[in-house]
């Protein structure tokens, strides 16, 4: 009895050590998952770091090569205008041919050709509705028409629809070339349009014919020669 009595109570010794040292086992263990997975955490975030860093290197090459780039275009495409503009420079207005020359730029280059045409067109208008305008206030055949301003819009009109769907106009000349500006590309694009006089003032004396108000009197070839006087001294 007695020895039974001893065994019991040296097993419950034992119990009493073991329950810390197995405590203190699980507590060693979460230490060294806690560890590891801090050591981890540090490892995947060095590695995104240096990720991140040959990116950055990686798009500062690419844009000191763009810009790099951008610098020789913007050089050679000024060597371009300079040989252009001396170009068409030399496309002017003669005896036969009226010449109209404008130039247009935007970030597309199909806007740019349309803004140079445009422009061209107005310019190649004007020039013809101004000499055509005073020649209709010096015929004007009636005087219902006694404001100036009211007259040239008429004659205007009149002239542009001429040059746009009765006779037309071609195009002498034309390029385009590229700058850089802050960056960015610009299309520039050069035009000069043309129309032939002959052609063109038979067409204008038909409308001015057919329009009670703008109506002259003076044959055709008077007009014409008058037109010759005007153009040459507003150029």
């Amino acid at each position: 009895m007695k020895k039974n009595i001893l065994f019991l109570v040296a097993l419950f010794v034992l119990s009493l050590v073991a329950v810390p040292a197995t405590a203190q086992s699980r507590k060693d263990k979460k230490a060294a998952q806690k560890a590891e997975w801090e050591m981890e955490q540090q490892r995947k975030k060095e590695e995104a770091e240096l990720l991140h860093q040959m990116r950055m290197d990686s798009i500062r090459n690419v844009q000191k090569r763009a810009a790099e780039k951008a610098e020789r275009d913007a050089i050679n495409d000024a060597a371009q205008e300079t040989d252009f503009n001396e170009l068409c420079m030399e496309y002017e207005s003669t005896v036969d041919l009226i010449r109209a020359r404008a130039v247009g730029d935007d970030l597309d280059q199909q806007m740019a050709v349309e803004i140079a045409r445009s422009a061209a067109l107005d310019e190649l208008t004007s020039q013809i509705s101004t000499a055509v305008n005073s020649l209709v206030t010096r015929y004007r055949k009636s005087s219902k028409v006694n404001d100036s301003r009211e007259s040239f819009n008429r004659t205007e009109g009149m002239t542009r629809n001429v040059v746009n769907q009765t006779t037309g106009y071609r195009i002498a000349c034309r390029k385009t070339t590229t700058f850089i500006e802050k960056g960015r590309r610009i299309f520039k694009h050069y035009i000069v349009l043309e129309v032939s006089k002959d052609e063109l003032l038979k067409a204008v004396y038909q409308g001015l014919q057919e329009d009670e108000e703008l109506k002259i009197e003076a044959s055709y070839q008077e007009f014409k020669k008058e037109f010759d006087e005007v153009f040459s001294n507003q150029e």
